[in-house]
């Protein structure tokens, strides 16, 4: 295996924060106005793309680079930096990005007794749902019945590792993922698959199980994103997928069929 060293100078990651900040010159963080706007969306996005687009190698890196100049210029207003934490949060967590969602949860360019109790106490609820479902943590419990009527509780199950997937039968990405997953891995020894699937009615959810050929449990809920299962995991996207330990922890969350077989390779092979 050859791995690739890349050196930065001071004065080039000098140059690219100084560009980071003045991406922001002109916009007022006081401006409650700007909250939630689609101006200020749209500016978010450009501003993340602009400094990633196009190199995966620093992508993490890059992201939580510019997420400190954004937030730190933020703190005047808690409630602008409110709103950017839940958007970055809700975009990187999307993506699986997990270190640049870790960093996120222990928000950032805030130091101990620099906001007031009750800015923490909305800070907390806004990662709470994150916080549930990091990696490490113990995944929300499922207690339900299958497309085929079988019982299923996740808890009590006895495998040695779980592929949990939220996906969707209008995707053709899902499908590509949930196939490739049947192919590559031993879902009868170990892992066992558990999904839950977005789609118009049940009779959709069958037949793309069928013609992936998946084993495992499958689950379909009238609610859709506001089901049970889909709340508890805090899904915004699909696929969505998590990787649990015997004892159900978080143990990954990747965002691609490449991710999750290197992630393996390093793990069991």
């Amino acid at each position: 295996m050859i791995f690739v060293v890349i050196a930065f100078s001071e004065s080039s990651v000098k140059a690219q924060n100084n560009a980071m900040s003045d991406y922001w010159d002109g916009v007022d963080f006081s401006d409650t106005a700007l909250i939630s706007s689609k101006a200020m969306a749209d500016k978010l996005v450009s501003y993340f793309y602009s400094f990633t687009d196009g190199d995966e190698q620093r992508f993490d890196s890059l992201s939580i680079a510019g997420l400190g100049v954004a937030l730190e210029k933020a703190k005047v207003n808690m409630r602008m930096y409110e709103y950017i934490l839940e958007f970055a949060l809700n975009g990187y967590s999307a993506m699986g990005r997990d270190r640049v969602t870790d960093y996120l949860l222990n928000y950032p360019q805030l130091a101990e007794g620099e906001i007031s109790m009750e800015e923490g106490l909305r800070l907390d609820s806004i990662t709470e749902p994150f916080q549930k479902v990091r990696v490490g943590s113990i995944a929300p419990d499922y207690n339900g019945v299958t497309i085929y009527g079988k019982h299923y509780c996740l808890y009590e199950s006895r495998a040695k590792h779980f592929i949990v997937v939220f996906w969707s039968t209008d995707c053709e990405y899902c499908h590509d993922f949930l196939v490739q997953i049947r192919k590559h891995l031993d879902l009868k020894s170990d892992f066992e698959l558990v999904t839950f699937a977005l789609a118009e009615n049940e009779d959709d959810v069958n037949k793309a199980v069928e013609k992936m050929r998946l084993p495992g449990y499958h689950f379909y809920d009238d609610l859709r994103w506001e089901s049970k299962a889909f709340l508890d995991y805090h899904i915004t996207s699909t696929p969505t997928v998590f990787v649990l330990d015997e004892n159900k922890n978080i143990i990954c969350k990747p965002y691609d069929w490449q991710e999750l077989r290197y992630w393996l390779k390093k793990m069991f092979y």
